[in-house]
């Protein structure tokens, strides 16, 4: 079983766990789980989430076992781990969720990885990409973590930047599409519609290539399809784009950048993935 371990500062002198598990985002009901199967431990004795933290403390939690029947030895493509996180590069073609049908996935083999190294506790991934797009995911190694970073994404104090190649050269160099999107159920493309949401994409030109062009761009929701449908919108598809443009050797999507603030230290940090095109 692995442990999970907080040193407890003055900052958080007084509180319940629950209360500084909630401080993370954690919902009452994994918290009283957790309880429930005395699972928190502070100086080696079993306590509940009511106990009252004191400054120098160390709170361990005991996470819940996660083990695969079958598990084989894999290379990921892997930018940055800590205790609490770990970002992944994610190849062309590779759904990142259980879709009921591949039998290969992201967060299938990011798991394997962790269960070959000893880690038994279920690792998961805070957001999601496109099959066809290329980039960084961030997965959590652990309840706390995903809680924290779910939030995050929630409300939009993730920074995340792709880097895209469209058709036809974009005249404007640097804008903001700001339109609400909504699902075509004739089409099944996502398209601009008053009924649908909110979602706001800013480009910046960083070159040009023959009768196309590149663009780094910045998301702030992360609406279904919003880059593509968003610029092919502008009669700018992305190259490669089968559904909103025309096909290709393969869609030119990556996400090549994360900034957040660290769980634990309260520092923002920025994460880079190099497109492979």
């Amino acid at each position: 079983m692995n442990n999970l371990s907080f040193n407890i500062t003055d900052a958080s002198n007084g509180l319940s766990i629950r209360q500084y598990l909630q401080n993370y985002h954690v919902g009452k009901q994994t918290i009283y789980k957790y309880s429930s199967n005395h699972l928190f431990e502070v100086s080696d004795k079993s306590v509940n989430s009511e106990y009252r933290l004191k400054t120098g403390d160390v709170l361990n939690i005991h996470l819940e076992p996660y083990k695969m029947e079958h598990i084989e030895d894999v290379k990921l493509d892997i930018i940055y781990e800590d205790a609490d996180i770990v970002i992944v590069n994610k190849p062309l073609h590779m759904i990142v969720h259980d879709d009921g049908v591949s039998d290969v996935y992201l967060t299938k083999l990011v798991n394997m990885h962790f269960q070959k190294h000893g880690y038994q506790h279920q690792v998961l991934p805070a957001h999601r990409l496109d099959k066809d797009t290329t980039g960084m995911v961030l997965y959590a190694k652990h309840f706390v973590s995903l809680a924290y970073l779910s939030h995050l994404f929630e409300t939009r104090q993730v920074e995340k930047n792709y880097i895209c190649v469209v058709e036809n050269k974009v005249k404007v160099p640097k804008s903001t599409i700001k339109t609400k999107l909504a699902k075509d159920n004739k089409t099944q493309k996502m398209v601009v519609s008053n009924y649908g949401k909110l979602a706001i994409t800013h480009y910046e030109v960083i070159g040009y290539e023959a009768t196309r062009t590149r663009l780094k761009v910045q998301i702030e929701t992360g609406r279904t399809h919003q880059i593509r449908a968003h610029l092919a919108s502008m009669n700018h598809p992305v190259v490669g784009d089968t559904i909103y443009g025309v096909s290709s050797s393969r869609l030119l999507l990556h996400f090549s950048g994360l900034s957040f603030e660290m769980m634990r230290t309260k520092k923002v940090e920025h994460f880079v993935s190099n497109p492979p095109f």
